[in-house]
Order: C-alpha cells, then structure tokens, then sequence
C-alpha cells in the first residue's frame, strides 16, 4: 500500500506542474509531497470512530467510509488523489505568498501536503463527525434517508430504450418532484427514500427505460430537473457545451474594473487572509468547500442562508461546508432582508456564489449587480457548465463525471464507475479557491475588481487532462522502475498536524463537529483549526 501512495505523490507533483502552466501563476513558495505509511492505519481505524447514524443507518455510513478509504489506497484508473494534493498545494502556496505581501516579508517557507490526508478531502462527506445536539444528529441522517433514494445517480444508473446509461440526480426534495415528474412517476415524493429503494429502483427502471437517453436528458433540463446521458469523453467534447467548456482555461479570472490597490495591513494569528471579509452565498458541497478553505486560512467568512444550520435540509451534505463560517438567516423575498443581503455584499472583500446560474437574478444579485454594488469587490461563481450554452442547467458533481466522460472512463461503457466521494464537488471549489487567492494577490500588487469563474465540467476535464499526464509519464517510465521512480520525488516530514484523522471543533452552532484534518501545512496557517467554529443567528462579521 505504501508504494501506492508514493505514487500517488509523483503524480500529485505532476499535476502541480501542469496546474502551474494552466493558470499561468509564477509560485516561489517551495511545495512538497509528503507520505507516511502510519497514515493507513490511523485513516482506516477512524472510519469506526465517531458514528453518530442510528440503527441500520450506522452500517451503511460504516460501509460507505471503509469503501471509500479502501479505494484511496488502490490505484487509480482516473486521478484524483493526486489531482486533489496539487490543488490544494497550490492553494497554500498562493496563501503563503499573499501573507508574505501583507506581511513584507520574503520567507520561503516550504509547503506540505500529506498526500493520503489530500485524498480523504474528497470524502469528507463520508467522514464527518458530531455528537451531542441530538437534534442535530436526528437531522442529518433524516436528511441522509432523504437524499439516498433511487434517484441518486451516484449510486444507480438506468438504461434507457436505446440502451444508454442514464442518470438522475437529486438532492432538494423540490428537484426530487421535477424528475419524478419528468418520469411520470406517480408515487407521493414523500415516501420516495431510501426504505422503499428495492420497490423504487424498479419503477425508475420501468420509467427510464420508456425513453431514449438524449430525449430525457433534453426533458429533464427543459423541466428544472437533473439527469443526464452517460457519455464518453468523446461524445461530450462533441457537444456545444463540451467544446466550449474545452476551449476554456481552468478557471476564467477577469479583471473587472481598474480600482487602487487594496492594502489590508499585516495578517494576525488567524492566518494570511485574516480580516478579509467573505460573503458566502453558496450551498452543498462545492461551492461551499471553496469558503471553508478560505476560512481555514483566515478569512472572516459570513454565510447567507434562509434557516438556521441545525435544521437545514441537507444537513447531510452541507457540514463539512459550515466549518469556519458564520451564518445570518435572511430570506430574500423579505425587501428588508434583501437589503440587509445587499448592505454585506457593499461591505465584502470577496463573495462567492454557487447557485444556479440566474437563480440570484432577479433579487438584484446577478454577478453585474454585485458589481455594480460594490465596485472593489472579488465575485467568484462555480457551477455545473460554466458560462456556456448549458449555464442556465442545473447539476451536480455526479452528473458532471457521468456528462464528461469520467465515469465510463473510469469503468467501461457498461459498466460505469463514479470516483471515489465526490471529488467533482470539492477538486473544483479547491481550484475556484486559486482564482480567489490569485485575485486577492492581484488586488495588493496592481489594485482592481474581479470575477473568478470556475465549473464542474472543466474541473471534470482537468481530471481527465492529469490522467493522461499520467499515462504519458508512465510510457517513459518502465513498470520497473516505477518504485525507484516515485521513492526520489517525495519526502517524509514528521509533522504533528498529519498524526490525526479527526480534529475536534467544539461550541459550534450544532454541537461538538469533527472535522477531517488538514492536507497541508505551512508557515502562514499552521494551526488552521483555530479557524473552524461556526455560529447560526449573527448579524454580521466575526471580526470587528
């Protein structure tokens, strides 16, 4: 296992090169990968710790972390594990460099990400821990029952009249009703979950297999649902949407207008973005992951959501995503919340929104009109297809490996495979994270507003770009030499932070949380758990 994880390191060294050359980012900042064969043990020994799932649901979340983890110690048909690592090197390293500018200083301290503790980033989702609000605990796994029904494409795949593989994906009860719907299937949504999957599988199968792939797929969108034709790489590059998404770089940063150079003063202990103001408009996982990686490093992070976090509808999916982050409730049909929401976005360094492209709109928070409100301000969007032809569809980390050509890539044509967790969700809100850091560090040397562009889909293409650096580097390495080849381009750093899976986050606004711990350390955030609490019912920054 541990030749596995080396590597696993190599290609993550790879990948940092190649992330290098596709942002066009000059980092000075030395980055390592780091391996140690301890890791094992203490990753795998905490997929039996801190369970809070009732009855039959404590198995089931058991036997989705043991899969996952043994998975992340298997080799790879699709990188991701590397990919991830790179990212989030990347991330650090552009930290590191921004504390350096606050600070005036020019330290290289070295960068290190563990590389096994990269890969459990991208299966957070299975890992999270909590105990004590049982409140709390009744709501996430009533939202785990809800989500894991047979419309969940991660797990099910269908085949249509033209035997094409085709998947739905689901996570509001809302989009649950679009695509039954779609499907014409008549059963109370209600009752659609995960105790009646045997009976449910088989009426979606019925369902699906009525219809011809491509001509659901176009129904589904046309009805605000989500499902997708299974295609190969090929085929999506081959659409209108998978052209464009090709042409593209891996996230789009421009510079809006030619504003003065913004000097936040020295960083504290809080880590180099402390005092920089983040309005979170974001939900679920990927946009989300991108915000918390900035609260880690510091930012004051201030969260807008319409309820509080302990009874939020997938509490399942989004706590991993409240690490670090206040939240103030506000409902934007309400004109003196809507104001309120406005009055934070005059007042944020950075806003970050991950909604569907045009759900904002016609609140007055278009990306142009949070421009227009605040004329200095970073705007970062991530969703599924960017700003292509398909920006207004909705989608999800799933759909965008099974649109892409990830899936059946990473198994065959009839027999697709997702990846491990959901690494579409979190590899690309690590990568919009670099656009936003790459902004910020502009901003101090030059001055200006920006937007930050990212997307599942060219994240999916990243993935697909890393594999083939991969398959090229292993044409010029012989099978041989493999382990000789990867034990030269890794090092070993004993580091305190990498002997735990679990770091513990007390007093949050759910309880007691354990959060996965960090990747990387370095000199800027080296105790980035100091950050991670989180709090419902503010009105406003942590920082004053």
């Amino acid at each position: 296992m541990g030749d596995i994880m080396k590597k696993k390191a190599v290609q993550a060294q790879l990948c940092f090169e190649n992330l290098k050359e596709q942002i066009g980012e000059t980092v000075t900042v030395p980055v390592c990968f780091n391996v140690d064969e301890t890791r094992e043990k203490l990753i795998r020994s905490a997929c039996f710790s801190h369970n809070p799932f009732p009855g039959v649901l404590k198995p089931v979340l058991l036997s989705l972390r043991r899969k996952a983890v043994r998975r992340l110690y298997e080799d790879e048909k699709v990188l991701q594990t590397g990919p991830a690592a790179a990212v989030l090197a990347m991330d650090a390293a552009l930290a590191e460099e921004i504390g350096n500018i606050r600070n005036r200083e020019a330290k290289e301290s070295p960068v290190v990400c563990d590389v096994a503790l990269a890969g459990l980033q991208v299966i957070r989702l299975y890992m999270m821990a909590y105990e004590g609000n049982r409140e709390f605990i009744k709501s996430r796994y009533t939202s785990a029952i809800r989500v894991d029904n047979a419309l969940n494409g991660s797990f099910y795949k269908y085949r249509t009249k033209d035997d094409r593989s085709f998947s739905t994906h689901v996570y509001y009860e809302s989009q649950k009703r679009k695509m039954m719907e779609t499907l014409s299937i008549t059963k109370d949504p209600d009752r659609f979950v995960f105790t009646s999957l045997p009976f449910d599988r088989r009426t979606t199968a019925d369902a699906i297999g009525r219809w011809k792939a491509q001509e659901l797929e176009e129904r589904a969108f046309e009805n605000g649902a989500c499902g997708c034709m299974l295609r190969t790489r090929k085929e999506w590059e081959e659409t209108e949407a998978g052209k464009a998404v090709k042409a593209m770089p891996l996230y789009r940063l421009k510079k809006e207008t030619d504003t003065p150079v913004k000097n936040w003063g020295s960083s504290n202990s809080r880590g180099p973005l402390s005092g920089i103001k983040v309005l979170d408009l974001t939900h679920i996982i990927a946009g989300p992951a991108c915000t918390r990686l900035l609260a880690e490093m510091g930012a004051d992070v201030l969260m807008i959501r319409r309820g509080d976090y302990l009874h939020q509808e997938q509490a399942m999916l989004e706590l991993d995503g409240w690490a670090g982050k206040n939240s103030v409730q506000l409902d934007f049909n309400l004109p003196e919340e809507l104001a309120r929401a406005k009055d934070l976005v005059r007042e944020a360094d950075v806003v970050v929104s991950s909604y569907q492209s045009g759900a904002l709109d016609r609140f007055g928070l278009s990306d142009q009109d949070i421009h227009k409100l605040n004329p200095n301000v970073i705007y970062g969007s991530l969703v599924c297809f960017s700003d292509t032809v398909w920006k207004e569809r909705p989608g999800w980390a799933p759909c965008a490996e099974d649109i892409t050509g990830l899936s059946i890539r990473n198994g065959s044509l009839d027999h697709p495979v997702n990846l491990n967790g959901v690494p579409l969700d979190y590899i690309p809100g690590f990568i919009l994270t670099a656009g936003i850091l790459q902004a910020i560090r502009r901003q101090m040397t030059e001055g200006g507003s920006y937007t930050v562009t990212g997307s599942l889909t060219r994240g999916a293409r990243w993935l697909h770009e890393c594999t083939d650096l991969w398959e090229k580097e292993m044409e010029k390495v012989p099978f041989e030499r493999e382990k000789e080849y990867s034990t030269r381009k890794i090092k070993d750093f004993d580091y305190k932070g990498f002997r735990t899976v679990y770091q513990k986050v007390e007093g949050t606004a759910v309880g007691t949380v354990y959060f996965p711990a960090p990747a990387v350390r370095c000199r800027a955030f080296d105790q980035p758990e100091q950050n991670m609490g989180f709090q419902s019912g503010c009105r406003g920054w942590k920082e004053k």
